[in-house]
């Protein structure tokens, strides 16, 4: 008995381990999106057949985003994550960096749901849901 809830302790530390201490690592599918064009409009990532993929490893990210099945944005670097805070700081990017370079966003993880939204003072400029992949 002792042996099976060691066993058990060891399978269920690892798993934890695997996705890190914040529960982000791994691989994310885009769900849904929205963000605020240059002209100040709210522009739905449906709209433009937004399609994405992240991947979390070790404080390091990498993403891939298709519109319509062709290449849209790409990019890669370090994040860390806290107290419900993302900061992503891209050392690759497909697009002109932003904000001296690093990205934050107010995240939840609600299951294999992660909601992260960025905010420009109290307007809210970016909003992603993503999925994590099975």
């Amino acid at each position: 008995m002792l042996l099976r809830s060691f066993a058990t302790a060891v399978v269920m530390l690892g798993a934890a381990s695997a996705q890190g201490a914040d529960g982000l690592q791994g691989a994310w599918q885009l769900q849904s999106g929205e963000f605020v064009d240059p002209q100040g409009t709210v522009v739905d990532y449906a709209s433009q057949k937004l399609a994405g993929t992240k991947i979390l490893a070790d404080g390091r990210f990498a993403f891939t985003t298709t519109s319509d099945g062709k290449f849209w944005a790409g990019g890669s670097g370090t994040y860390r994550s806290g107290d419900g805070e993302y900061v992503e700081t891209p050392l690759m990017a497909s697009y002109p960096l932003e904000n001296g370079g690093s990205y934050s966003f107010r995240y939840t993880l609600e299951g294999d749901v992660w909601t992260l939204e960025r905010w420009d003072g109290e307007r809210r400029v970016e909003r992603e849901v993503w999925k994590r992949a099975r």
